[in-house]
């Protein structure tokens, strides 16, 4: 991809679990084959006690519940306890769903973490904490054309006015980690976003940005 003589690099990233949570999971996103009949996702608990876990997946809403969460999957088992640095495996199962055979489609996985509660006079002064991460579910049909790791080579720039634009051409999901532009001679760092297959994402600048100075 190109804006002129630009060098346009990016990084291509997943959502973790938050880097306050003792419970992590193995790998940064999820994948799923839409040939799979399940794909497994490992959790480890690094505390030195056990934990309670709920764990759900959505379509998007960052508010979700076990309750209220709507998605094309089955997750075994919802809940359960992990006892100190202990592992636990998720399965998930796609029950089927009419989605688009050409791009990705994101679900999100919630992991909520609790503690244990104490007992006898400390527990009248405690404060439980309960921790939840989202990660990315990635429903991949088959046959897409490309690849994520050559997602820079269908990934094109554009500058419109005062507007930076990246649009992402491929059928996979492009998750931009930041965008820095040159402004009047400095530098200027963009949020990362998201950009779904087909979709572009346009930034709004104070200035015209510099045509070969875009990383």
């Amino acid at each position: 991809m190109s804006l002129g003589r630009s060098l346009l690099t990016f990084a291509l990233i997943g959502a973790c679990l938050s880097s306050q949570a003792s419970v992590v999971m193995t790998g940064n996103r999820v994948v799923y084959p839409a040939d799979a009949k399940q794909v497994s996702v490992q959790l480890t608990n690094q505390d030195d006690f056990p934990n309670v876990m709920q764990a759900w997946l959505d379509s998007g809403d960052e508010r979700s519940t076990p309750q209220t969460a709507r998605a094309p999957f089955m997750l075994t088992p919802p809940m359960f306890r992990m006892a100190a640095h202990s592992g636990q495996t998720l399965r998930l199962q796609f029950t089927g769903a009419d989605l688009p055979q050409d791009k990705e489609s994101v679900f999100w996985l919630n992991i909520l973490q609790i503690p244990p509660v104490a007992k006898g006079s400390e527990a009248s002064n405690q404060m439980i904490v309960m921790l939840r991460s989202r990660m990315k579910v990635f429903w991949r049909p088959a046959g897409l054309q490309g690849s994520p790791d050559t997602m820079n080579q269908t990934t094109t720039a554009s500058v419109s006015g005062r507007q930076f634009s990246l649009t992402n051409n491929s059928g996979y999901y492009a998750s931009i980690a930041h965008v820095v532009v040159t402004v009047a001679n400095k530098p200027v760092k963009l949020d990362g976003e998201m950009i779904a297959p087909g979709a572009t994402k346009a930034w709004p600048l104070v200035g015209t940005p510099s045509g070969d100075s875009v990383q």
